[in-house]
């Protein structure tokens, strides 16, 4: 589902707040809110600032982004292990993880 933004004047969301509350609720909208033509805030679903957070909180760990740079080039040059392989490379039976 894409969230849609839209920008609107401050005047404009101050007399329709509970409209956008809802708009946004459904986590169907963002509102970037003007003043004198200048964007100011953002209106958007707490799970929405969530999921920026955390994606920001990755790309701040610089070990984290090697690590999936890593993966991605192995999965492209098909450097893959399947679960069958894994499970016999730890030593583990599928009974052990039932």
């Amino acid at each position: 589902m894409k969230v849609t933004s839209t920008t609107i004047p401050a005047s404009k969301a101050r007399s329709n707040f509970y409209t956008l509350l809802d708009d946004v609720s459904n986590k169907l909208k963002r509102y970037v809110i003007t003043r004198r033509g200048e964007a100011k805030v953002i209106l958007m679903h707490p799970d929405e600032v969530a999921s920026w957070e955390e994606t920001m909180d990755i790309l701040s760990d610089k070990k984290l982004v090697a690590d999936i740079a890593r993966s991605e080039k192995e999965f492209k040059s098909n450097k893959t292990t399947n679960e069958d392989d894994l499970l016999k490379e730890i030593r583990v039976s599928r009974e052990d993880i039932k």
